[in-house]
């Protein structure tokens, strides 16, 4: 049962988008052929068949409804092809100009998490969840650089007015604030301030009944981004996109089960289940906790709290499949879906989801790994370099790591796959906890550059660690973007364990 709804929830992302094309030209199909048949009639009642093509019209009306049947499959086929295509092309419309704005200069922005003014303390999350969706409001935005969720909730009590911070983080621009929630309103008090002169650039008070928070929220972002950079259309805050619920209960359950979910933490991952579920029975229409339940699973799986077996992969492709099918342009979710297709070796795809995640949300550092991965295995390992040095500018301690070996990692491996040799053993030499992967890949590079590094110490350390790891099926979990490279790599490992 559970392998069927896998292939059920898999098959649902993989047709999602093209099924309600596909639909409508079977619609048409069928409409014009009753339309051919029709007239078809009409006319062999008033035009000898036999005279003109030899065939008496009873013959002529059977060929034609034979006809029309064989067409139909060709006709839905094409439709899917034509439609996958387009798609496809539109997700990655504009490529080279998005990447050509990695390099840019953008104003930083810092959010200092927002005081709470209600005297209770259970009602933290819903203003820290406020907050942070307003950093990922503010990251959608390509034209700045803000800074990530665990950066900003870590100057929590900070003086952002003194001049060590200021020196310490390097913003241009600070968004501070307050909020008190009772019974069906909320008070929000927001301002921006200049850190070059400590001046307030704008600011604002709202008070309004909770349902009206996500317009608060674009009011607030927009006001910013104008603030600072003047008038643009920032169309990535087109909230009809983003489909948002009306419904406040639901949005606060997902808004606990989020802030459970970043705790990573195996029984906080476990209770930010209950509470998406619970986000979901209260609006089973808001996509947002069917994503994040997804994004749950996954980290789930990904740290070792459920075993990946077919009830958990049930479950996670459940949720994603049911989150794709409500907003196919959360970032979020095209995120996840790029990871998948990478896992599942169908690069093209995933370069598709990878840049329509990038698209939404640029300065999120989930969406710059995921996108830099999938461009590293569809070749183009120069950007890829580059989102990665983004993502590591950004944040270079992942949340839930404690030292910058995962980013390191990764920008490693784009440097090894663009024979930039010297830089990635400089890389190398920096992570304090090399895994097999960035083990193994050393080891190459040093033999491809004809060194003896069979003495060095990291080698012998890690032949110790590595020595009972299953070589073949680890560097196939490498995804390698050649069945050649990944074949020389498999037989040098032979030659290590030797």
């Amino acid at each position: 049962m559970d392998k069927l709804k896998i292939a059920g929830s898999f098959l649902k992302i993989k047709f999602h988008n093209i099924f309600s094309v596909i639909v409508k030209a079977a619609t048409g199909y069928i409409v014009g052929s009753f339309a051919t048949i029709q007239l078809s009639s009409i006319v062999v009642d008033n035009v000898s068949t036999q005279a003109i093509i030899g065939m008496p019209s009873e013959t002529f009306m059977q060929y034609l409804f034979v006809a029309l049947l064989v067409l139909f499959p060709v006709v839905l086929i094409i439709a899917f092809i034509t439609k996958k295509k387009s798609l496809n092309a539109d997700s990655l419309s504009n490529f080279d100009e998005i990447n050509s704005t990695i390099d840019n200069q953008k104003p930083k922005i810092g959010v200092i998490p927002f005081e709470n003014l209600n005297e209770n303390s259970e009602s933290g999350y819903l203003v820290d969840g406020i907050v942070e969706d307003l950093i990922t409001e503010l990251s959608m935005v390509n034209e700045i650089s803000i800074a990530t969720r665990k950066t900003s909730f870590s100057l929590r009590g900070k003086d952002y007015t003194s001049q060590s911070f200021k020196d310490e983080w390097g913003f241009d621009y600070i968004v501070s604030g307050s909020i008190r929630s009772s019974d069906e309103r909320i008070r929000i008090s927001v301002e921006l301030s200049d850190m070059t002169d400590d001046r307030v650039v704008w600011s604002n008070k709202y008070d309004r009944v909770k349902a009206d928070i996500f317009e608060v929220q674009d009011e607030i972002v927009t006001k910013i981004i104008n603030s600072i950079i003047g008038n643009i259309e920032i169309a990535s805050l087109k909230r009809a996109n983003r489909k948002p619920t009306e419904n406040m209960t639901s949005y606060e359950f997902m808004l606990m089960g989020r802030a459970l979910n970043q705790k990573f933490d195996k029984e906080a991952n476990k209770e930010a289940i209950k509470m998406l579920d619970a986000a979901i029975e209260a609006d089973k229409t808001n996509p947002l906790p069917y994503s994040w339940k997804a994004c749950t699973i996954g980290q789930a799986m990904f740290l070792g709290f459920r075993d990946q077996d077919e009830k958990t992969m049930s479950e996670f492709l459940g949720a994603l499949s049911k989150a794709n099918e409500m907003n196919d342009n959360d970032w979020n979710t095209n995120r996840i879906l790029a990871e998948a297709h990478i896992t599942m070796q169908d690069y093209p795809q995933a370069k598709v989801y990878a840049t329509r995640a990038y698209k939404a949300n640029p300065n999120n550092p989930h969406v710059m790994s995921a996108y830099g991965d999938a461009l590293l295995r569809n070749d183009d390992v120069d950007t890829a370099i580059k989102v990665f040095k983004k993502m590591y500018s950004v944040e270079p301690i992942p949340a839930s790591d404690t030292n910058e070996d995962r980013p390191k990692k990764a920008l490693m491996f784009a440097y090894y796959l663009n024979n930039d040799f010297d830089n990635a053993i400089e890389i190398f030499n920096e992570v304090e906890e090399p895994d097999f992967r960035s083990w193994l890949i050393c080891a190459d590079i040093k033999a491809k550059q004809g060194l003896n590094y069979l003495k060095e110490k990291w080698f012998k350390e890690g032949l110790k660690t590595f020595r009972e790891t299953d070589f073949d099926a680890e560097i196939s979990r490498f995804h390698l973007p050649s069945k050649d490279h990944k074949s020389q790599l498999i037989t040098f490992s032979k030659s290590v364990l030797s």
